[in-house]
């Protein structure tokens, strides 16, 4: 049996820690209130282009796709089939209960485990439930070697 890198210790807690930082209660100048939240309570500002960015080039394109466009080992991705109001939580609480699967299917289609911050991890939620920057995405926007990775299969 192969031993995944996310069984071994520190390696799936980069993960894990961007999920729980951008859930987490955050401030600065690129933050909002929460409408309806307590104080304290502050969104960052989420941007879908740097989202799509994201999505190529750290590789979730392999196993998800758009449009389309990507793998197919994953659920799509579509804006179209996600909540409307695309409250980042359940976004987040719906990774965590896929976070086992979702990091051995890194581990074997990328080699290594996805490593993003909080600002790339919010602005990866706001690709995913933005239909308007979505409509954008194609092949084009996938860096080369991700393209490979897609290709091997």
């Amino acid at each position: 049996m192969k031993t995944h890198a996310s069984t071994r210790p520190g390696t799936k807690t980069n993960f894990i820690a961007a999920l729980a930082a951008a859930a987490a209660i955050v401030s600065g100048s690129h933050a909002a209130v929460a409408a309806g939240a307590s104080p304290g309570v502050v969104l960052p500002a989420m941007d879908a282009a740097h989202g799509k960015a994201v999505f190529a080039a750290k590789g979730c394109v392999v196993c998800h796709s758009i449009n389309g466009i990507g793998g197919e080992d994953a659920a799509p991705l579509d804006a179209a089939d996600m909540d409307p109001a695309g409250n980042p939580f359940v976004f987040f609480s719906r990774m965590l209960a896929g976070m086992k699967p979702m990091l051995d299917m890194q581990e074997d289609e990328l080699g290594h485990l996805v490593e993003l911050d909080a600002t790339e991890l919010g602005d990866l939620v706001a690709f995913i439930h933005d239909s308007a920057a979505q409509k954008s995405f194609s092949r084009d926007d996938i860096p080369a070697d991700v393209q490979k990775l897609m290709e091997r299969d």
